[in-house]
């Protein structure tokens, strides 16, 4: 039984093919493996970003409960600073009497 054997350029031709074949196989490989590392890294970043925001949130709950903390303490010592001054004004007013009394 004889063998078909193809011309040589028909070889040349197959053999560029199988070579454009492979190269596009590993072409794709690369940057599915591209595609794959970029999306890890991204999903990374989320997760930090996330992490960070949880840790943001935290911070502002507690400076948010920090300051009406403060705020509370602040306008309890206004009152009494206003009951004070009534106090001495009251005081003062007592005073004059007493002495616009005595000089009398």
């Amino acid at each position: 039984m004889a063998t078909v054997q193809k011309p040589a350029s028909s070889l040349d031709f197959d053999e560029k093919k199988r070579k454009k074949m492979e190269s596009n196989r590993e072409s794709a490989r690369k940057s599915r493996e591209k595609k794959k590392k970029q999306m890890d890294d991204l999903t990374n970043e989320v997760s930090a970003l996330q992490e960070e925001k949880n840790d943001l949130i935290k911070k502002v709950i507690l400076y948010t409960e920090r300051f009406m903390n403060s705020e509370s303490a602040n306008n309890a010592l206004r009152a009494q600073a206003t009951e004070y001054t009534n106090r001495i004004k009251s005081l003062k007013t007592t005073l004059q009497l007493h002495y616009a009394r005595q000089g009398s």
